[in-house]
C-alpha cells in the first residue's frame, strides 16, 4: 500500500469515528432532553404512581363523559353545556338583547323596573359599573357580570363600544319603559 492511500484510509477512519461519536453525542443529549423529569435515578418504587395515574386516567375521563351527558323529564339528551347555556340565559332578563332587534313580543309582560334593568343590561354586558346601588347590587349577583368600567367613562365612548343593535334595543326599551311609567322607573328607592 502506498502512504497516500494509508493516508486516505487512516482519515476516512477518524472522520467515521466523528461522525459516529457526533451522532452518540447527540443521542444521548436527546435522551437527556426528552426523558420525564427526575427520571434517571428513579427507583422502582417512584415509577408506580405514574403507572397507576394512567391506569386511572380513562376512568377518570369516562366519567367525566357521563356526568356531561343529562336526561331531561320528557327522556331528551342534553349535554351539560347546552344546560350550562340555558341557566346562563335564565340569568339575564333578555338573554338575546345583544345580537337582534327587540320586538313588543319579547317584552310583553316586562314591569318597568324590569325594562330598566333589561336596558342595562345591555351595558352591564360591556363591563359598565353603575352610580345605581340598586343597579350594581343587581348586577353584582350576575355569574356573566364583569365591572370594568366607572359609567362616566363608559357613556363617553359607549357609541363606540355597542353595536347598532344594542343601541336600537337600549332606546326601545327605554321608550317602553317610559310608556308603563311616565319618566321611567326610579332607581335606589
Amino acid at each position: 500500500m502506498s502512504d497516500n492511500s494509508t493516508k486516505n484510509a487512516i482519515w476516512k477512519c477518524a472522520c467515521a469515528l466523528l461522525g459516529l461519536f457526533i451522532v452518540l453525542v447527540l443521542a444521548g443529549a436527546a435522551v437527556l432532553f426528552f426523558w420525564p423529569a427526575g427520571g434517571i435515578g428513579q427507583d422502582s418504587g417512584k415509577a408506580a404512581p405514574e403507572t397507576e395515574l394512567q391506569a386511572v386516567a380513562p376512568a377518570e375521563a369516562e366519567t367525566q363523559t357521563k356526568s356531561s351527558i343529562q336526561i331531561g323529564a320528557s327522556g331528551e339528551v342534553t349535554s351539560a353545556a347546552e344546560t350550562e347555556d340555558a341557566d346562563l340565559s335564565a340569568d339575564y332578563i333578555i338573554p338575546d338583547s345583544n345580537t337582534k332587534l327587540l320586538t313588543n313580543a319579547d317584552i310583553e309582560g316586562l314591569s318597568a323596573q324590569q325594562l330598566n334593568y333589561a336596558r342595562n343590561e345591555i351595558y352591564a354586558r360591556h363591563g359598565r359599573m353603575f352610580d345605581s346601588e340598586e343597579l350594581q347590587e343587581y348586577f353584582g349577583s350576575k355569574s356573566w357580570y364583569n365591572p370594568q368600567y366607572p359609567a362616566d367613562e363608559f357613556d363617553q365612548t359607549s357609541d363606540s363600544v355597542l353595536t347598532d343593535t344594542e343601541k336600537k334595543n337600549a332606546e326601545f326599551l327605554r321608550e317602553a319603559e317610559n310608556n308603563i311609567q311616565p319618566g321611567g322607573y326610579q332607581l335606589d328607592q
